[in-house]
Formats: structure tokens, sequence, C-alpha cells
């Protein structure tokens, strides 16, 4: 589908995308979280090659990153072109209606609910961090002392806001009027980020979760946007061969599995740019490519499913938490059919309450941004 540079598009496929985004994430919570109550299998060898699958799903993260990136620049542009300007004011209210529901939902629902429900624990998190979307600073300072993981997931939300609220300031006081503005700012975050983790290569959680060194995925998404919307990719990728494409997918499936081996020592501090590339190729190969061999919305239900997915990454920590307490006090943890029982029960759950969340609560603010259109 070939995008129309004067005005904000549909891109195709990118629903889907989000939903595989989601889905890895939750099936890699599912094999980390509360892996100490399972039985002898968790040591199999063919369970630990499954593992070894299922412990890139943190990856999805990185997927969702590049994507919201690439899709908020794109409008961004857009918007730019028509107007000569981007009204900051929309812009802000765009991303509350679509973001701060659901999200202080969840923080209020940890915070002051979660403690007195059955299973439920007291947080050692701290609120007010949460409250100015600095959940991924909490992380870094308190994480260790707490297990709350549904709480812990929402680190990626205050990134991302920390990210599009700084980066709206810096659109009124550098006036992104100029096209290569965005260019160079997205460059400048990309190093920047990449010098940041030079500097920080011991620390296994700070190189996961500080905002400085996981933005690059934003700025990368930002770029590759810059890239399609001022034609510097769109003709190479609408004219990619089948088999090209899927050698392509082969060799970043094989990246992504080798994901932390590959770069060490102070290269390690570039290693967050092979998912980004990879990423930010599917995305493209997904939208542009005439000669795909599977297009990702074809799967039944994975485009319905991609409009869930915010509160499908919010939710499926809740349900592996309860799901894994119940399991353990049955006594239902001895076997494989067990494990994915459980698996299917977090699945169904999750979807489930994404799918109330968004059909009875998202949705009304989302219809509100229409009053915010550039």
């Amino acid at each position: 589908m070939h995008q129309n540079t004067t005005s904000p598009s549909f891109f195709p496929n990118l629903n889907g995308l989000r939903f595989v985004g989601a889905l890895a994430v939750m099936l890699f919570h599912c094999f980390t979280l509360h892996r100490d109550i399972w039985g002898d299998f968790y040591n199999t060898q063919w369970f630990k090659a499954i593992g070894m699958v299922l412990n890139k799903g943190h990856l999805g993260v990185a997927l969702f990153f590049v994507l919201s990136g690439f899709l908020i620049t794109y409008l961004l542009l857009s918007e730019n072109t028509r107007n000569g300007r981007i009204n900051l004011g929309h812009y802000f209210m765009r991303r509350i209606l679509r973001v701060w529901p659901l999200y202080f939902v969840v923080v209020l629902f940890g915070f002051f609910i979660f403690p007195h429900l059955p299973y439920g624990v007291e947080t050692v998190h701290e609120l007010w961090r949460y409250l100015i979307f600095a959940s991924n600073i909490d992380e870094l300072v308190l994480g260790l002392k707490d297990n709350l993981n549904f709480l812990t997931a929402t680190w990626t939300i205050s990134v991302e806001e920390q990210f599009y609220l700084s980066w709206g300031m810096l659109i009124v006081l550098l006036r992104f009027r100029n096209k290569n503005t965005f260019l160079w700012f997205f460059l400048s975050v990309i190093v920047g980020t990449i010098v940041f983790r030079m500097f920080h290569l011991n620390n296994e959680r700070t190189m996961y979760f500080h905002t400085f060194s996981v933005i690059s995925d934003l700025a990368f998404g930002g770029l590759v946007a810059w890239l399609v919307y001022f034609k510097k990719l769109n003709a190479f990728f609408e004219q990619l061969p089948r088999w090209s494409i899927l050698l392509a997918y082969l060799i970043g499936g094989a990246l992504l599995l080798s994901e932390g081996k590959l770069l060490h020592g102070p290269a390690a501090a570039f290693a967050r740019l092979i998912p980004e590339i990879v990423f930010g190729f599917i995305i493209l190969e997904q939208v542009y490519a005439k000669h795909s061999f599977y297009k990702i919305d074809r799967i039944p239900g994975f485009f319905e499913a991609g409009k869930l997915t915010y509160g499908f990454y919010l939710f499926h920590c809740i349900y592996i938490w309860y799901w894994a307490h119940f399991f353990e006090q049955h006594q239902l943890t001895t076997n494989v059919g067990y494990y994915i029982l459980y698996v299917g029960l977090v699945f169904v759950s999750t979807y489930a309450t994404a799918w109330l969340s968004f059909r009875y609560f998202e949705q009304p603010f989302l219809r509100l941004k229409r009053f915010f259109r550039a």
C-alpha cells in the first residue's frame, strides 16, 4: 500500500505486528516469572530449547518502541507538511487520551486495591515516581526489592512518555519546520544512547531500564518514518523480490536469537541497533513490499487483536501473578500439561480483560481524540 505524504495514513499489518510484540512479551513473562514453582520439566533439554526462543520475547518491547516511533513521527511529519507547524497542545492531548487513563488505573490498582485482594501484597515501589511517569527509574532504585511485576511492566510506558513529552518541548524550542531537523534529532538521540551505554556496560539493569539506554528504539522508528515519508526507501521495499525477503527474515531471526551474544566489550553499546534494524526492516517490508511471502494481518484475529495490545500488555502480568499463585496453591505445577493450561489461562484472561477495557473504558477516551486532530 503506497502512502500519501500529504495526510496521515493507515498502515496495513502494523496492528498484527503489535499483537506479535504483545504475545512475545506475555510468553517471555510466562516462562521467566515464578519459574521456581514449576516441576522438573523446566530442566529438560527440550524445554530448555523452547526457552531459548521464549527468552527472546522481551524483544517485543523493542518492537513496540520502534513501531511507536515510526507511527507517531509519520503523523507529525504529515501535520508539519500540511500546516507548516505542529500543534503541541493537540499532540499532548492525543498522548494523554491514549495512554494516561489505563496507565493510571493499573497504577492505582497496584498501590491501593491489589494489597487487599487474595494473593495481594504491599508494594515497596514509590507512587510519586509512577505519577510522573518515572516508573522505569523506580525500577532501577527499588525493583530488586519488589517482585510485583505488573507495576514493573509500566516502565515502558514511562519511557515513551518521557521521550514524547520531552520531544514535544523540543519541537517548540527548535521549531521543527525544516525536514532535516527531524533527521538530525533522531540521529543525535541514537548516537547519544550509544555513548550512554558505553559508560554503563557493566550495569545490566541500567542497560535494560534506563531511558537514555533504550530511547534509541523510539528514535530509530522515527528515523525510519522520516526515510519513508520523504521517499528514501519506499521504492526499494516495494520491489524487493520474495527470495530476498525470506532470506532477510532468516538472517534477522538468527540475529534476534543471538541477541546478547554477538557483541562484547565496548562493542556491546551498539548491540541494541541489531533488533532496531531487524524490526525496522520488518515494519517496512510488511507495509510496502509487494512480493511478501506473507502479510501478518492475514493471520485470523491478529488485526483485531492489535487494537487491544495496550491493555493486553498492561494486564498480562496481573494474570500471571494470580494464576501462578492459584496453580501453586492447588499443587498443579508438576507436569508440562498443567503449565500449558496455565499459559492458556493467562492468555484468555488477559485477552478478555483487554477486550472489555478497550470496548468500555479506552474507546470513550479515544473518541475524544477527534477534537485534537491536526
